[in-house]
């Protein structure tokens, strides 16, 4: 139901370990993710951007907890409506920590990145 509130169209699985996954999806103009960023310029926030990473993963890896703190966010480019997008995750058993990337589908440019440590 998640992906149909928001307006996104169902993910096209890439590929999937017991620990990391990745995906492609597309960002409809519709999505409400893009509604009251800014007015003008409808871009996909960076809690968008989470709020996303954070669902696929708990889809994909099973229910590893919430982050509590973030490392190294790195915001490269704008998301934009209408984009396909691809996201790689990595879950650390040791660290207890996601590791992401938004990116292209080629890969040749990179939205997001950056790493969360888990909490229970």
């Amino acid at each position: 139901m998640y992906l149909e509130d928001h307006k996104i169209a169902p993910e096209t699985l890439i590929s999937k370990t017991d620990d990391s996954f990745i995906l492609e999806f597309t960002l409809s103009e519709e999505c409400d993710f893009f509604d009251g960023h800014f007015p003008e310029i409808h871009l996909l926030p960076a809690v968008g951007q989470i709020d996303l990473m954070m669902h696929f993963a708990k889809k994909y890896l099973g229910d590893k907890g919430f982050a509590v703190s973030a490392k190294r966010i790195k915001f490269g480019a704008p998301i934009f409506p209408g984009y396909t997008v691809r996201l790689n995750v990595k879950y650390n058993s040791e660290k207890k920590s996601l590791a992401y990337k938004l990116t292209t589908c080629d890969e040749s440019k990179s939205f997001s990145s950056g790493n969360f440590a888990l909490g229970e």
